[in-house]
């Protein structure tokens, strides 16, 4: 399998040497939704993400999957997932190469309860741009996090009685998913697989500050964006 290059969900700007916020999808009446709080790494050219935080959402979420295989909750195609060398799962690497099967390869590879799972990516720089700008809510956050995951019991299951350990995951999310809302904008999965040379890269930026130039925001975040990945930007 060869390297790819996928793009931010809100602004599609190539993930390429970026750093990224992955966040779990199920589909639920035709609508993507979150079933989890958003895992960070860097895009890893493979569609997914390496170098993971392995914080307490991180742990939650691998454990919560880890749990449901002898359960048969969570089901995954152990023989193709371990040509992929991700089978036995014992990373978070491992359970997310498992989704991204499902996004680039077809539906068979991991579901959870019946369905498959797959996921969205953010630049890093857009998620904690939109992170930082939120103003401090006065909502408990079980209340934020009930709101947030509304349409999945699926949230519930991975942080029953850990939220305290994740609640600036919370407040991120909570951030993040206002943002979707005001500018009307869909979760979906992870798209457009190919290899980003610079003058793509340059052209998805672009096109990302004509849609965004009345975001202030989104308008940092691309600045924050283009310091990050500014080498692949140049043509060699």
């Amino acid at each position: 399998m060869g390297f790819y290059d996928c793009r931010c969900m809100v602004t599609g700007v190539s993930l390429k040497g970026a750093g990224a916020a992955l966040v779990l999808l199920q589909d639920s009446a035709g609508e993507y939704c979150p079933i989890s709080l958003a895992i960070k790494g860097n895009y890893n050219r493979l569609g997914s993400i390496d170098e993971i935080e392995e914080d307490a959402n991180a742990r939650l979420v691998l454990k919560f999957f880890l749990d449901g295989l002898p359960l048969g909750t969570f089901t995954v195609d152990e023989e193709a997932l371990a040509r992929e060398e991700c089978f036995p799962i014992r990373t978070s690497e491992d359970l997310l190469q498992g989704f991204e099967r499902n996004i680039n390869d077809g539906p068979g590879y991991a579901a959870l309860n019946g369905q498959p799972v797959v996921f969205a990516l953010i630049a890093r720089a857009v998620w904690d741009t939109i992170a930082q700008h939120a103003s401090p809510s006065d909502e408990s956050a079980p209340i934020v996090f009930q709101r947030l995951f509304a349409a999945s019991s699926v949230g519930a299951q991975i942080y029953a009685g850990a939220l305290g350990e994740v609640c600036t995951h919370v407040a991120e999310s909570a951030a993040f998913d206002a943002f979707l809302r005001k500018r009307r904008l869909p979760w979906k999965p992870a798209e457009d697989p190919g290899q980003d040379y610079p003058e793509e890269m340059r052209q998805y930026l672009g096109t990302a500050r004509q849609t965004f130039a009345d975001s202030a925001i989104i308008m940092e975040a691309l600045r924050r964006y283009e310091v990050e990945v500014g080498d692949l930007l140049k043509d060699e």
